[in-house]
């Protein structure tokens, strides 16, 4: 079976007239694009063992940290970017909390919100975790070539932003879990 997206920047057609350019793969292609990313971020984990050994980090505090890594962000945001449960981010925060890793604050303009900011400690470990991944993201960026850099970019970056934006514009019962069906 063939699966036909919609026209996008990065796709070549020879036929503009037709409505733009198209992208047609077959399922064994999107199945190894799958495959490939979880691949790909096994690896970038593995890249971690090190430091996350070191410190004697979880993989999801690891996470943590390096998504604050250069930005702070409200509890639910982070939980949401992490996808973890609001019982898992909290006991993950309080785990780096403890540690003086990272604190949370009261939002300034809603105090019932709270902004979590790493420590100097916090943001030096966060940036050894990200240099373990960097080197080797680097490393393949080198080896594919920078038009394989741009097309990998977009790629990603394209399926990490239609899926925000499709959960953003969810209902709230597309969001839930699908309940089971119970016998009377």
């Amino acid at each position: 079976m063939t699966v036909n997206t919609l026209p996008n920047a990065f796709a070549r057609s020879s036929s503009p007239a037709a409505g733009g350019p198209r992208l047609y793969l077959r399922e064994d292609e999107l199945d190894l694009g799958v495959s490939l990313i979880f691949k790909a971020g096994d690896l970038l984990k593995a890249a971690t063992e090190a430091q996350r050994q070191q410190h004697d980090l979880s993989w999801a505090e690891a996470r943590c940290l390096c998504e604050l890594l250069g930005h702070p962000l409200p509890v639910l945001k982070l939980a949401a970017e992490l996808g973890l449960s609001k019982q898992a981010m909290l006991k993950t925060l309080d785990g780096l909390e403890g540690r003086a890793w990272l604190k949370r604050r009261e939002d300034s303009r809603d105090a019932r919100r709270k902004i979590v900011h790493l420590t100097a400690q916090g943001a030096a470990v966060a940036t050894e975790l990200a240099l373990a991944m960097r080197t080797r993201l680097a490393a393949a960026y080198r080896l594919a070539g920078s038009e394989a850099v741009a097309g990998c970019d977009k790629v990603l970056s394209t399926l990490t932003e239609s899926t925000a934006t499709q959960t953003a514009n969810a209902p709230a019962s597309a969001n839930s879990p699908p309940k089971p069906n119970r016998a009377p």
